[in-house]
């Protein structure tokens, strides 16, 4: 894989820069989580004091799906805000995610 934050040959710089860095950490969680089991995937540490792998994805999904409208000068539409969001929950906490298989989390990615 080759990670040279080049875009696009109809983008911007600047897009092109921002659009191959979502894409490139798209294929490097890719490789990084590729065999996961679903065990791993909603770990939680030893005293789920800490933020899953399943709840981190969705973080990085949201966060990259904002980042994408924001490239494109648009509002982040409301049908994609409650299919993908929210980015935080009422206590300032990445929102709880279970039960939702690596595979389910990707392909939604």
């Amino acid at each position: 894989m080759l990670y040279d934050l080049q875009g696009e040959a109809n983008m911007s710089p600047i897009v092109g820069i921002l659009y191959s860095a979502v894409e490139e950490n798209s294929q490097r969680l890719q490789v990084i989580t590729d065999g996961m089991s679903n065990e791993e995937v909603d770990y939680k540490g030893l005293n789920n004091n800490f933020n899953s792998t399943a709840q981190l994805i969705k973080h990085i999904m949201y966060v990259d799906l904002n980042w994408v409208y924001r490239m494109k000068d648009q509002p982040l539409p409301h049908h994609l805000k409650e299919q993908y969001g929210p980015m935080l929950d009422a206590n300032n906490r990445l929102p709880m995610v279970k039960g939702m298989s690596l595979n389910t989390l990707m392909s939604k990615y």
